[in-house]
């Protein structure tokens, strides 16, 4: 990409800005809201012509970009949306199930040779285990997997929509906030996935550990500029210091010598020395003049209002189950005090959003209490911005707080980066991260004590993420939050409500939430001491090391029969070149038949290889978190 120029309206959003990204390469692109990141992957993925400059993709290069999944017919089976990643495959396969009918015809079977080989390169025999382990590792389950596309929600859309781009076997695979709509364990599940990948990748997200995980660099776009960095996060941030501190004195030195030539120029241009100003006035014109470093846009400062202090006890549940027509969570008790900041964590599908709306008054309740202490003031945040309404920021404002005057809402709205025209936008023009910006103005302006917050993270950019989680940790009320962002979880959590089994478990640490969950545990925190992890029974780490033996045993079992399954197979395709099937069309259909039957057993024996080493490794992870070190 060379001197590339976007312009939209006669104003320049990008450029000129050049980068170059090569093969297998893993790239993570940030930067603030509103900056052209996602303008920027379009360029690249072909979906928008620059104004000016050139893309050069490397020939034949094949590019797979994070999709809207509306596009597609809405009667689609998800399993058969996700496979169409793979150009072709659906195609050839159809195909070739056609012409297994009729493979007494020489000219039939050579086609039939020609497609079998094209769907070997194209990994056909081991696509659909893929595609469903790619799918239960976001947090899509397996009875889900063959319904139409139109009984998904949003969420599982997007989801689904990743999987595809995950299974695709493109060079280049573009992601534009992939993780949104996963839990942690998705998540985690994504980042292993995309550590993995052979294939280039140009990332764009918020969530810290994914950048770290991913990227081995980093490029900031700002200013309509983008500028290489060397991984991980705490470098980049640390080299972006020095970097425009070098930039800042550079641009002021030079802007010191330019001042001192041009008054010599003023001072000498008629006198004696007017030969030596002529050609100090020529060098003058012929340097280069570096630009100031770009100026980072205004900064988000989050505050907290004025809180009624209330009970110490600000929630207590008893009993309680949620959801619609079955519950997802029963027989949920616990208690929040002031002060507390507990995670809700859990897979995907758990009940985490149905148990906060229930929490916020959204959703009644289908057994049991909800009881608010003394003088508690709830503030709910909804992670698909529906609590933003129509109107603009400042007129919202003063909607929620008819106590305000104009000026101190216009105050408020600038905290939070909506300043001068931005106050008065319509918020249908308002980007994502602008949306969720607004909805944290309008929840702190009404001043409450008990936050209930789903993936208040979705949309924001890493500054805006840095500000909340510090304004999270200060926060004076009680904090009951769901996010996918570990960097949040590790840094504002005490303490965690884990979902597990439709129950709500009361767990001491972070630390010990992410060993039920199976994930690797979190990071110690230097600023503070962490909390110890309770020690499970020797029982406990008895049962895993017996259920890991037992799966593997198992899996030995799977992968003798794959072999001899594929060895079957390799025969069997060997007897379709011999010459005397030409004159036995009967014997070749058996054959053909003897074929497909083999290869169906192959797709079984896959997906159960593939659904037996998740467990192998989930179990191992969850074993090694629990054992001390």
């Amino acid at each position: 990409m060379d001197d590339v120029v976007v312009e939209f309206g006669g104003q320049r959003l990008l450029g000129p800005l050049s980068f170059q990204h090569n093969p297998g390469e893993k790239l993570v692109l940030v930067g603030r809201n509103g900056t052209g990141k996602t303008t920027l992957l379009k360029v690249i993925a072909g979906e928008l012509t620059p104004t000016s400059g050139r893309v050069e993709r490397a020939r034949g290069l094949s590019v797979a970009y994070l999709e809207q999944i509306l596009r597609e017919d809405p009667s689609l089976p998800v399993l058969t949306f996700v496979l169409r990643g793979i150009p072709d495959l659906l195609e050839l396969e159809a195909q070739r199930e056609e012409l297994a009918s009729t493979l007494d015809d020489p000219k039939t079977l050579a086609v039939f040779s020609a497609i079998e080989e094209k769907l070997e390169r194209l990994g056909a025999a081991t696509a659909r285990p893929r595609a469903q382990a790619l799918l239960q590792g976001l947090g899509i389950p397996q009875d889900l997997h063959e319904r139409p596309l139109r009984e998904l929600s949003g969420g599982q859309k997007t989801r689904v929509a990743l999987a595809r781009a995950l299974l695709s076997p493109c060079d280049l695979l573009l992601l534009d906030e992939p993780s949104n709509h996963l839990d942690l364990l998705g998540a985690t599940f994504l980042a292993r996935t995309l550590g993995e990948r052979k294939g280039a990748v140009l990332l764009v997200t918020h969530d810290r550990f994914l950048v770290d995980a991913v990227g081995s660099e980093i490029l900031e776009l700002a200013g309509g500029t983008l500028e290489r960095y060397p991984g991980p996060f705490a470098r980049y941030l640390k080299e972006r210091v020095a970097r425009r501190e070098q930039q800042r004195r550079a641009f002021e030195l030079q802007q010191a010598e330019i001042a001192r030539q041009e008054e010599f120029i003023r001072r000498n241009i008629a006198g004696q020395n007017t030969r030596q100003a002529q050609a100090r006035q020529k060098l003058l014109a012929k340097t280069e003049r570096l630009e100031p470093p770009p100026p980072d846009p205004e900064p988000v400062k989050l505050r907290w209002p004025q809180t009624p202090r209330g009970g110490d006890r600000v929630l207590e549940v008893h009993r309680l189950a949620v959801g619609y027509t079955e519950p997802l969570v029963r027989d949920a008790s616990f208690v929040l005090r002031r002060g507390d900041r507990v995670a809700l964590v859990g897979a995907n599908g758990a009940g985490k959003t149905t148990l906060l709306k229930t929490l916020a008054g959204l959703l009644p309740p289908l057994a049991g209490s909800i009881r608010l202490g003394t003088g508690v003031v709830v503030g709910y945040s909804d992670q698909e911005q529906g609590a933003v309404a129509s109107g603009t920021p400042l007129s919202l404002l003063l909607e929620a707080r008819p106590d305000w005057t104009p000026a101190e809402a216009r105050a408020w709205a600038g905290a939070f980066a909506f300043s001068g025209e931005k106050a008065e936008a319509p918020t249908e023009v308002l980007s994502g991260g602008e949306r969720s910006r607004l909805q944290l103005a309008l929840l702190l302006a009404r001043a409450p004590n008990l936050l209930l917050l789903d993936e208040p993270t979705n949309h924001l950019d890493i500054p805006s993420c840095q500000v909340l989680e510090e304004a999270l940790q200060e926060f004076p009320g009680a904090v009951l939050f769901v996010s996918h962002d570990r960097a949040l979880v590790e840094a504002v959590a005490e303490a965690v409500l884990l979902l597990e089994g439709g129950q709500v478990v009361p767990v001491n640490s972070v630390a010990e939430a992410f060993a039920r969950l199976g994930l690797e545990k979190p990071k110690e925190k230097p600023e503070r001491t962490a909390a110890p992890r309770r020690s499970l029974q020797a029982e406990e780490k008895r049962r895993l090391a017996r259920e890991i033996a037992r799966t593997e045993r198992e899996l030995r079992v799977v992968e003798g029969d794959l072999l001899e399954t594929e060895k079957m197979l390799a025969e069997l395709e060997a007897a379709l070149t011999l010459p005397e099937l030409a004159a036995a069309p009967e014997k070749l259909r058996e054959l053909a038949e003897a074929i497909q039957r083999a290869r169906v057993r192959q797709d079984r024996l896959w997906e159960r290889w593939v659904e037996l080493s998740q467990k192998v490794e989930d179990t191992k992870r969850l074993l090694a978190a629990i054992s001390p070190n």
